[in-house]
């Protein structure tokens, strides 16, 4: 008898194993993901209607009728859901006769993942949590783009087999010439929208802020003054500046080659809308080299909004104006005619890389290795004769057109960078201390790479760009300049998404962007974990296009955050009644003065001013000027005992006074 029970026991007990997987998996498919939709879509809703509240839902201080409600709108949204669920089975069976619950359930679950994306956005709306918590932030955002993304994996469709053959070419309908041509003026209407509008707006909030007084001589006075020599037969001299000579600091006879735009409004606007509209016009060869690697136009759209949102971009804008900032659109027109194979038009793009600053050839060889490591035939030679040119054309800058020889620029008649870096030069002894430090002192340099404040930088640059510009395998070589750049240096602001330095890594890492894309979307490895490389490579674009919104929102400088800077402040967005007056008053004294007379200013209203032949430091390196215009607030210690001289004694007549700001004549 116990020998017939047994075969029906091991029956039964397999049959209850059996049932019970497929009862945990149905579980899973169908009320778990479900449920979880429904908790996420259903507490979002009442969080972004109740905003006032998000306080006490950070502190999970939420009274008990508010959690009752909130409970309500998960049920609510729990029964949408499941409605959806049944309304799509119910579409299916109609039209194919079969219900087919497992597919369906499968199908909606992966489209349905952006929801979990929804509770994190009201956390993102709460009051400051930029600043106070950065770090939460940048999870949020990742939180939020992965959920988005990895639902977009779900929408995308697998490319189809080909079904047209060359010997079959008329069965495969073509475009038009009409409709190819619309659409190609749609996109040129999209990437000129996308440069207007961002030449509009950051030239606009470039002079607010100006006339804000939220910009100083140090450094818009200085290219100013340099844009004024400039075009008056004196290439890059700024009285400013020690020695009289911009040599002293930087060698960048691009400005030069500039200066004549100034004559079109010869006052530090035109530079500041000068340098808005020379970063919009990046947009352009972004999209270009995206379209080149991507070979369609909607991925490479994304791309160029995305640039255009990018927050380092925005920081670098919005602090004064710098030779530095104008690099982005020539190196991504540089890499675009490398990746497209145009000889001429990437010597073309050399030209100005390398006028545009001295040590942008340094940058230029690590572009150059990546051309001779990518294999493409004829970019091994633009690649060695990128690196000879650039380290011919460095020397001689170094020896012949600036005041130190020295990398970090040392000497009497220079402006020492060596302070960048002085953590890596104990010895004070420039560019080879810190190469020693380097190579003698790895965990001083792991140290000093991974603090805080540099890891949120990091996270800045490449959070919005979904860290791909790392798996763009060769390409990745061209970040390792600007890496040790910014990462090796100890001045704040090198490593600052708010200054003119993270150029250096702006434009290659958007460039690298698209080639990683391409790089996934053909990868073999993807089709080894069972994922279609065309819908990874989507996937991780909108995953990229959502970190970029989220953190232009809460970093950037298009919409007002409590994290964005230009340059050291906060940037002014308007001007009160208060604001408007003291520019007023500004303006008005600034023209009074006659442009070939010499004047001696301060840090806040020297920018005002430089637009002259004569414009000096007051009073250390202005004693005799024509004309002193000056926020006595500036002047401290000694400087301070000159100025209360000079008026004691005579010399100095007051013609008109705003506060501290004061406007004087020299008596003669």
């Amino acid at each position: 008898m116990l020998s017939r029970l047994r075969p029906r026991v091991t029956a039964l007990l397999g049959w209850i194993d059996g049932f019970v997987a497929r009862l945990a998996n149905a579980g899973i498919n169908w009320l778990v993901w479900p449920v979880l939709y429904a908790i996420t879509s259903g507490s979002a809703a009442w969080m972004l209607t109740h905003l006032g509240r998000m306080k006490d839902v950070d502190a999970n201080k939420v009274g008990l009728p508010d959690s009752i409600r909130m409970a309500l709108c998960v049920g609510g949204a729990f029964g949408l859901i499941l409605l959806l669920y049944v309304g799509r089975l119910v579409w299916t069976y109609r039209r194919t006769r079969e219900w087919r619950l497992p597919e369906i359930a499968g199908d909606l679950n992966r489209r349905l993942r952006p929801l979990l994306a929804l509770p994190v956005l009201p956390g993102l709306t709460l009051a400051g949590v930029e600043k106070d918590s950065p770090k939460l932030t940048f999870a949020y955002i990742v939180l939020a783009a992965l959920s988005i993304g990895w639902g977009v994996y779900g929408w995308v469709k697998a490319p189809e087999p080909e079904r047209f053959t060359v010997e079959d070419p008329e069965e495969k309908p073509a475009p038009t010439r009409a409709r190819r041509a619309l659409g190609k003026g749609l996109v040129a209407l999209c990437v000129g929208a996308l440069w207007a509008g961002y030449g509009f707006f950051f030239s606009r909030l470039s002079i607010i802020n100006h006339h804000a007084l939220n910009t100083r001589t140090i450094d818009l006075g200085y290219y100013d003054n340099i844009f004024y020599q400039s075009i008056h037969g004196r290439p890059l001299a700024c009285t400013l500046i020690r020695g009289g000579y911009h040599g002293s600091a930087h060698f960048d006879p691009l400005l030069v080659l500039l200066s004549p735009l100034y004559l079109l409004y010869p006052r530090a606007e035109m530079i500041l809308v000068l340098q808005a509209v020379w970063l919009g016009a990046g947009v352009v060869p972004m999209y270009l080299l995206a379209r080149e690697k991507l070979g369609k136009p909607l991925p490479a759209l994304v791309l160029s909004f995305m640039y255009a949102l990018f927050p380092a971009l925005h920081g670098a804008n919005m602090y004064e104006f710098h030779s530095l900032t104008l690099l982005s659109p020539i190196i991504l027109w540089l890499l675009y005619f490398l990746e497209r194979g145009s000889t001429r038009g990437y010597y073309l793009m050399l030209i100005p890389a390398l006028l545009l600053r001295e040590d942008v050839p340094l940058l230029l060889c690590f572009v150059a290795l990546y051309a001779i490591l990518s294999g493409r035939p004829g970019n091994a030679r633009k690649g060695w004769i990128t690196i000879v040119v650039s380290l011919c054309y460095f020397t001689i800058v170094k020896k012949f057109f600036m005041a130190s020889s020295e990398i970090f620029m040392t000497g009497k008649e220079a402006l020492s960078f060596a302070y960048y870096y002085e953590d890596l030069i104990p010895n004070k002894n420039g560019a080879g201390g810190l190469v020693v430090s380097v190579l003698s002192n790895p965990w001083f340099i792991v140290k000093h790479v991974f603090t805080e404040p540099k890891i949120l930088y990091f996270l800045t640059l490449f959070v919005p760009l979904a860290f791909l510009p790392f798996f763009a395998r060769t390409g990745r070589v061209m970040l390792a300049y600007g890496l040790l750049f910014c990462f090796l240096a100890t001045r704040t602001a090198v490593f600052s998404p708010a200054f003119q330095y993270s150029s250096v890594i702006l434009p290659i890492a958007f460039a690298l962007t698209p080639m990683a894309l391409r790089q996934i979307e053909d990868d073999r490895q993807a089709a080894q974990l069972g994922l279609n490389g065309r819908k990874l490579s989507r996937a991780w674009l909108a995953v990229a296009l959502v970190a970029s919104l989220l953190c232009s929102w809460k970093f950037g400088g298009v919409l007002d955050n409590q994290a964005f800077r230009g340059g050291f402040g906060r940037v002014a967005r308007g001007l009160g009644p208060k604001e408007r007056e003291t520019y007023a008053w500004v303006r008005e004294n600034a023209d009074r003065i006659p442009l070939n007379e010499s004047v001696g200013t301060t840090n806040k209203l020297g920018c005002h001013v430089s637009n002259r032949k004569e414009v000096y430091f007051y009073p250390y390196a202005a004693p005799n000027t024509d004309w002193v215009f000056i926020d006595e607030s500036e002047l401290k210690g000694g400087d301070l005992d000159r100025h209360n001289r000079n008026i004691q004694g005579g010399k100095l007549q007051e013609i008109s006074r705003h506060g501290k700001m004061v406007l004087f004549k020299r008596k003669r």
